[in-house]
């Protein structure tokens, strides 16, 4: 809101002006005249300065500055800077020379930057004068979950709120006040899934559709959070988004449209928006179509998009999208190779493509869920440890694998290759490897109707396909190997009870095999030059092909 202030310039003559006190204000596009002095150049920084001498040094949300102060005859240019990257803060200049500081509200950490005023004289003299200010850590910047928002509302203290704008996605279980014809609102409670027992009131609601409301109807709500007398509650103002979920993007979007000409972001993403226009009919010999689509108040370019359903796509579809997005020659999209995924694995893939910000040795401080379909056993059902390690992939994005670290949870020992799992745990990047770290949980399994996969009678046909996977991949099944011992690569311990060896499979002594933390009866005794048969999964693990640890001697 803007507010009428007195500010007396101390300089050699004293005169008024409007001005705003704090980042959400902005004095008039164009102040009242400054009454010249000897030195205009001085009145006009004395009046920046004067104006945003209360400025608050948090910076959440975008804020607007004067771009042009009179003086006289004479209208100066204010031209700001910033000492950061514009994918943090970006200076737009409207055409009436109104300035907006366009801030990063997705930021990934709190971020100090300084905030410079210039103005040049005719002469070519120039003053300025700077601000110091600090973009605060998005809450948004992974996407907290509905769950968490509403326990983060239940650890606000009473008089508290949040000073940020959340959406959330629940089930109506009370009409606290009915619909107001006169002041067109109604306040209502929801329960979100899994937190029941935390219902949030959403007081005074507005929007269309929202006179129409009843007890059982699902409901997106937007608005601010706040604990008022021991009611968690959205404030006054509250808006109905939509009867159906529709998931908060703002952020996400805004760093997209901050990106520079041949920019990109630098993690993959995914956006659900509704398809405005058909922009490259679907192509038989590609297998790809490219659609633009409305993503909050913007249009995303979906370029040469691919994967289930795409081929029959049309304006009015809602959509979701995963993949790189960049700014091309002005357009914003997602780059060739882009995937339909479907739309009610928006959360996974969310969570899922979360995991690639992640520097190595980084991770989550809140836990995650994800849905995902088993495409590796990386270590077999331990019945000692009662978990398992499996690699999943979500909605189809083979490129962006999650390995399930020692999961454990009911039916775990039961897992294959091609089973569809959901597993709750915190996300980290180790050595290059996106998982959920040990501990992660199994909540739920969809057990694949395909028979699991058998290894070939042949050794020989193993080996050959040992040696053709990937760094990282694994047999898809559990195989049997006799060879010989070349090498004790580790001696026996007593303290785990296993060794490793390297084993000739037939004459492929170009192609040992390496038998990892081998255990098992006799396994203690083994010396190079026995022949020994060993079962377990087969991986190649950074170049070395080995039976993963667990595998068994006999």
């Amino acid at each position: 809101m803007k507010r009428l202030i007195a500010c007396l310039l101390l300089l050699a003559m004293s005169v008024c002006v409007f001005a705003g006190c704090n980042e959400t204000t902005t004095p008039n596009d164009t102040p009242d005249v400054v009454e010249p002095a000897e030195n205009g150049l001085d009145n006009a920084i004395a009046y920046v300065k004067t104006a945003y001498k209360k400025a608050a040094e948090n910076t959440a949300k975008d804020f607007q500055r004067v771009g042009k102060v009179p003086v006289g005859d004479t209208v100066y240019t204010v031209v700001w800077t910033t000492d950061v990257s514009e994918d943090l803060v970006k200076i737009e200049v409207a055409e009436d020379g109104l300035v907006t500081v366009n801030v990063n509200e997705g930021a990934e950490a709190d971020t100090p930057y300084v905030l410079t005023a210039t103005i040049t004289d005719e002469n070519g003299n120039t003053a300025t004068h700077s601000w110091n200010h600090i973009l605060p850590a998005g809450l948004n910047v992974d996407g907290l979950t509905y769950a968490q928002i509403v326990d983060m509302g239940y650890a606000l203290a009473d008089g508290e709120k949040n000073e940020n704008t959340f959406r959330l996605f629940g089930k109506i279980v009370n009409i606290d006040t009915p619909w107001s014809a006169d002041y067109k609102n109604i306040t209502v409670t929801i329960a979100v899934a899994g937190k029941e027992d935390k219902p949030i009131m959403c007081y005074r609601l507005k929007g269309e559709g929202a006179d129409t409301l009843a007890v059982g109807d699902e409901i997106t709500v937007e608005g601010v959070i706040k604990n008022y007398k021991g009611t968690i509650e959205f404030d006054a103002g509250c808006t109905l988004v939509a009867k159906s979920e529709v998931v908060d993007q703002k952020a996400l979007v805004k760093a997209a449209f901050n990106l520079g000409e041949g920019d990109a972001l630098a993690y993959p993403a995914v956006m659900t928006g509704t398809v405005t226009e058909i922009t490259t009919a679907w192509s038989d010999q590609y297998g790809n179509i490219t659609v633009n689509m409305q993503v909050e108040d913007k249009i995303v370019m979906a370029y040469r998009l691919t994967g289930d359903g795409a081929k029959d796509l049309k304006a009015g579809d809602v959509i979701t999208v995963a993949g790189k997005i960049k700014n091309y020659k002005g357009t914003i999209e997602f780059d060739a190779g882009c995937l339909l995924v479907p739309n009610d694995m928006y959360h996974s893939v969310k969570n899922a493509l979360s995991a690639y910000k992640l520097q190595d040795q980084e991770s989550q401080d809140a836990e995650k869920t994800i849905t995902g379909t088993i495409v590796s056993i990386d270590t077999p059902y331990s019945a000692d440890y009662k978990n398992i390690t499996v690699t999943i992939v979500v909605a189809g994005l083979e490129d962006y694998k999650i390995q399930c670290y020692r999961l454990k949870g009911e039916g775990a020992e039961a897992l294959k290759i091609g089973d569809t799992i959901t597993a709750t745990g915190k996300l980290k990047n180790y050595k290059g490897t996106y998982e959920f770290d040990a501990g992660c949980v199994l909540e739920a399994t969809a057990a694949s109707e395909a028979p699991a996969p058998v290894a070939p009678e042949d050794p020989q046909e193993i080996v050959a396909a040992a040696y053709a996977l990937e760094d990282g991949a694994a047999l898809p099944y559990t195989a049997t190997l006799t060879g010989v011992i070349t090498t004790i690569d580790t001696e026996w311990s007593e303290q785990y009870g296993n060794i490793t060896v390297t084993i000739q499979v037939g004459d492929n002594a170009e192609q040992p095999i390496q038998c990892f933390r081998l255990k098992g009866e006799g396994a203690a005794d083994l010396k190079v030059g026995d022949s020994i048969t060993v079962t377990g999964m087969i991986k190649n693990y950074k170049g070395t092909v080995q039976f993963n640890a667990g595998c068994t001697l006999g």
